[in-house]
């Protein structure tokens, strides 16, 4: 100032006051990070006069940038409140979701698992590992399952394939697509082969003789064929209620005959009805029975158990407004239940009978057990509406291999 007269100040503070006024604002909000770039209006909107001071001149300046903030932050805020955008127009519901992932996971191949605690340890201190193992691979089985949804949520891709061909490479997509197939067609096979034992044992309790071919087409005709029918994973989820509503039954029974002490050795109540090698047997080799390579056995297991991976594209395409959070919603809750369920029922298998655990806990009760027998009932009705879950990754697996487009595939 002592180097400038007040003519000087006042042209200079009157130059500001306009380059301030019309110069762009650049407004940077906490709900964006991305900056709002809003232009102020036209000089002549807040040009002043000849007889305004510097102050007045440098206030309208700061009310307008003001005012431009206001509006970039209301902006900001507007936007974080719209709701993410939905991709593939799905219709099943976050509820129906988490009973049809459920079902896929909890199989009948729950119930090998107080064997696969048996196969290193006969000591209920043994748990305490096989819980641990259950728990870290579920958790591990879930978070690959949300990756292959967040995946074809940032390419677009409906399919296994279609999201590695984005992601990965077209010339290797072809590998999913294999493997998904290879594994959906062993899966189905499989209990093809359990439904045909389970049905002519049921049969036969019933005073009717059949052959497993009999069973097997029988069961294929009146119950898997139609099923396999449906086009979408939601028409699927009454059923699936039902198929968990029996593994829940399961677990309850199991966890009846274990407190109620009926097969404690040796005055077990249905002790005498259960053959030798498949009474209760336990020792001494606990928690440190982990370290033996048996314990591989378990974890063989437990590394097929949740496998529901060749569903996961369908699982994202067909929930409704299939957000990220929405679609993580699902596989949480799905994983966090069945993990919950499959560590009951191998405690409550392993604790009832020990080593002597047969590899199909069911056959270790006794045919006289009227609440087991109706549990093996209920096993047979729920895998029959694991069935579908797996055609479906068959299916689709199969679709993909033979290069099937879009509208064919609907």
């Amino acid at each position: 100032p002592t180097m400038m007269n007040c003519r000087n100040q006042g042209r200079i503070a009157a130059a500001l006051a306009v380059l301030l006024a019309a110069t762009p604002v650049l407004a940077f909000s906490p709900a964006s990070p991305r900056p709002i770039l809003r232009a102020a209006p036209t000089v002549s909107s807040y040009a002043p006069s000849k007889s305004a001071s510097a102050l007045t001149r440098r206030h309208v300046a700061a009310t307008r940038t003001t005012s431009t903030l206001r509006m970039a932050d209301a902006a900001a805020a507007t936007a974080a409140e719209e709701p993410e955008e939905s991709v593939g127009g799905g219709t099943a519901t976050v509820p129906q979701l988490i009973f049809n992932l459920v079902k896929g996971i909890v199989g009948a191949g729950v119930l090998s698992l107080p064997a696969g605690i048996a196969s290193f340890s006969d000591a209920p201190t043994g748990l305490i590992p096989a819980v641990g193992l259950i728990a870290a691979i579920g958790m591990i089985s879930g978070y690959g399952f949300s990756l292959i949804g967040r995946v074809c949520s940032y390419t677009g891709a409906t399919s296994y394939r279609e999201a590695w061909a984005k992601s990965v490479g077209k010339k290797s997509d072809w590998i999913p697509a294999a493997s998904c197939t290879f594994k959906t067609c062993c899966a189905t096979l499989a209990y093809s082969m359990i439904l045909a034992d389970t049905f002519t044992s049921l049969f036969a309790t019933a005073g009717v003789a059949v052959t497993r071919t009999t069973s097997l087409l029988g069961v294929t005709g009146a119950f898997l064929f139609p099923l396999c029918l449906l086009k979408d994973l939601s028409s699927l989820a009454p059923f699936s209620l039902l198929g968990t509503i029996g593994m829940v039954y399961t677990t309850i029974a199991m966890a009846i005959r274990y407190f109620g002490k009926t097969y404690l050795a040796p005055a077990g109540k249905f002790l005498p009805d259960v053959a030798k090698e498949l009474q209760p047997a336990f020792g001494d080799t606990g928690l440190a029975g982990v370290l033996n390579p048996n314990s591989f056995i378990l974890i063989c297991m437990l590394s097929t158990a949740y496998m529901a991976h060749f569903n996961a594209p369908k699982f994202y395409t067909e929930l409704k407004n299939n957000t990220v959070k929405r679609y993580n919603t699902v596989v949480s809750a799905s994983f966090g239940a069945s993990i919950i369920l499959m560590a009951v029922i191998a405690c409550l298998g392993f604790l009832t009978f020990g080593a002597g655990s047969s590899p199909l806990i069911l056959n270790n009760y006794s045919s006289k057990d009227v609440l087991m027998s109706i549990s093996r009932v209920a096993v047979a009705v729920s895998i029959v509406f694991s069935y579908p879950l797996a055609f479906a990754g068959l299916r689709d697996g199969a679709v993909d291999i033979l290069g099937a487009s879009a509208e064919k595939k609907a």
